[in-house]
């Protein structure tokens, strides 16, 4: 069981200085990331929101998408167009201001945020809803995978509206586009936060091909090891940290549901589709040394109580600037970055 007696306050800092060194790949396909979250409007109307993102080197985004929303125990199954929001599909890769990706015409892999959203008014109280969302296909350059080119893309949440009459989903702040440095440790955090208050946990899965299947990985890739890491991948189900250090370039995907509990009983879920790339580094990554230099990295606290902490820095590269920022995903919080 997992109760919301206490509150758990996350911090993340996440730093990424990169140069992505030519890498003449090619994409048959598009379909790199995405997840699917709703937001309750009242009553039974609810706001569905898609979040897809875009390899740069495949075709392109679709301009409207569609989910199927079903019920198994109440018998329903109905379909909603989302449009695409407008102001979209900017570019979102983790690049230096002074490179340019396949997104502007330049040689490095480049990713674009696509938001799609419509409104429904769910015409019964079910404890089993599912929203779904399938797109072929998976790009090519996937090597854990067998056919990452003939895969359908499948991402799913699920709500409880006849227990919980307005409940949101769990949201994200981190765009799911991790490129991780061979040789160099990396903590990849999605920056989950739900605004009823609810506990979440986190389970690492298989990526989905459709709402019965899963994708296949080559021995001896796995969900839990879905990449080579030296020391092997770790997940913390509490916090979401899915901690890596890569020893070989590649391209590989895996699959987060986040849970949500209220009181003991499980609310709803989320799931996030995501592709993770190797890239070779010349730089060294910054680094911090956890809450208020203790090495720890997660607080526990009464709600209502204030917190204050600090987060320190380093660079063994003395030569550059480094700068820190937060997803604002504690609510209500204030980050000041000095120095």
């Amino acid at each position: 069981m997992k109760t919301t007696s206490t509150r758990r306050v996350f911090v993340l800092i996440s730093f990424l200085i990169l140069f992505i060194q030519s890498q003449n790949e090619a994409y048959a396909s598009h379909a790199q990331s995405a997840d699917i979250t709703y937001q309750c409007l009242g009553g039974n109307q609810y706001q569905i929101s898609l979040s897809f993102y875009r390899d740069c080197a495949g075709v392109a985004a679709p301009n409207t998408a569609q989910v199927d929303i079903s019920s198994a125990s109440c018998g329903q199954n109905l379909s909603l167009t989302l449009n695409r929001i407008q102001g979209t599909g900017i570019e979102v890769s983790p690049i230096c201001t002074q490179m340019n990706t396949q997104c502007s015409g330049g040689q490095y892999p480049g990713v674009q945020e696509y938001i799609y959203r419509g409104i429904i008014t769910l015409p019964a109280q079910c404890t089993d809803w599912v929203i779904s969302f399938s797109l072929c296909c998976r790009n090519s350059s996937i090597g854990t995978i067998t056919n990452p080119g003939s895969e359908n893309i499948y991402v799913e949440a699920r709500l409880n509206n006849l227990n919980f009459t307005c409940n949101n989903s769990p949201t994200f702040s981190n765009p799911p586009i991790p490129f991780v440095c061979v040789g160099q440790p990396y903590c990849f955090n999605n920056g989950s936060f739900d605004a009823d208050g609810d506990s979440l946990f986190y389970t690492l899965v298989a990526p989905f091909t459709s709402a019965t299947t899963n994708v296949n990985y080559i021995a001896p890739y796995s969900e839990s090891q879905p990449l080579t890491s030296s020391p092997a991948v770790s997940f913390n189900t509490a916090t979401g940290d899915m901690c890596m250090t890569p020893t070989q370039l590649q391209v590989t995907v895996f699959a987060i549901v986040v849970e949500e509990w209220r009181n003991g009983i499980l609310v709803g879920s989320v799931m996030r589709d995501i592709q993770l790339r190797t890239i070779t580094c010349t730089n060294n990554n910054p680094y911090v040394n956890g809450i208020n230099n203790t090495n720890q990295y997660t607080l526990t606290a009464c709600a209502g109580q204030p917190i204050n902490f600090t987060i320190s820095t380093f660079d063994i590269d003395a030569t550059q600037n480094v700068t820190i920022n937060w997803n604002n995903g504690v609510n209500g919080a204030n980050f000041t970055s000095t120095g």
